[in-house]
């Protein structure tokens, strides 16, 4: 656990580089080369991919931060809550500011945006896998308390699961091991129907459940907690992606083998 890596000495001007905003610029490098590559093997516009990696980086970051300050708004009642108290990511709003970025980006440069998806799908889970490591290393994200023999402990008081110290499960690490399975299921079964857009659903469903394991064995409660303590926003969110993506599966169009364009 290590909240901050090192200092950065700029002449006159010391700037602490943070475990977490590390590992999330290495998270959007690693996806964006692997769409990259992904895009060359598919023989698609490689210019273009680029160009909608950074649209989709940039929109999946603006996602996540608008879902925060909604997130604090929601629990503390203040709308500013989310700027004033502190910034913050929340995964699920990054396929939302992604997704549309992508959707626009793509249709202004002439990508079939069904086969990009197809091809490149197993980057989310890749970069995603790297981030949770970044919040392992930030101590946010951090497990219910457990003695187990995986347990951890931060020490950090810059890291909020030194609040209080206790030994804990490193649920971000579970997360993390969890994606990487299924970016490595991705990599290996190659698609059946490139363009469909079926492999970009499949793969929401499939982490609407790793979240669903992981959310398990958090104790942020901070995140918001409904039915009793007993239900998580997130745990909310999975099942709704979960539904809805089993729902787009089973739609003929997607059960056709005919490409998805934007």
């Amino acid at each position: 656990m290590q909240p901050v890596v090192t200092v950065l000495h700029l002449g006159s001007v010391e700037r602490p580089l943070g475990g977490y905003g590390l590992m999330l610029a290495l998270a959007i490098l690693v996806a964006g080369l692997f769409t990259a590559r992904a895009a060359h093997r598919a023989a698609l516009d490689v210019g273009a991919a680029i160009a909608c990696i950074g649209f989709t980086a940039a929109g999946s970051l603006a996602g996540a931060t608008g879902l925060f300050a909604l997130v604090e708004w929601a629990r503390t009642g203040d709308p500013l809550a989310g700027v004033t108290g502190g910034s913050g990511l929340v995964f699920f709003g990054a396929p939302v500011g992604g997704g549309l970025a992508l959707y626009y980006a793509a249709r202004a440069l002439g990508l079939p945006l069904g086969r990009f998806v197809d091809v490149s799908i197993a980057a989310v889970p890749l970069g995603h896998a790297i981030g949770r490591i970044g919040c392992f290393l930030g101590g946010c994200c951090y497990g219910r308390p457990w003695e187990g023999a995986f347990a951890v402990r931060y020490t950090d008081p810059m890291a909020p699961a030194a609040w209080p110290s206790v030994l804990r499960h490193p649920t971000p690490l579970y997360e993390s091991a969890l994606l990487l399975l299924v970016a490595g299921a991705f990599i290996l079964i190659p698609p059946r129907h490139v363009g469909s857009g079926r492999r970009a659903i499949l793969y929401f469903v499939v982490y609407g459940f790793v979240r669903l394991v992981a959310e398990y064995f958090r104790g942020d409660a901070v995140r918001g907690l409904f039915f009793g303590g007993h239900i998580s926003t997130s745990q909310l969110i999975s099942v709704v992606l979960i539904l809805g993506g089993l729902g787009l599966l089973w739609a003929p169009r997607f059960r056709s083998r005919g490409a998805v364009t934007p």
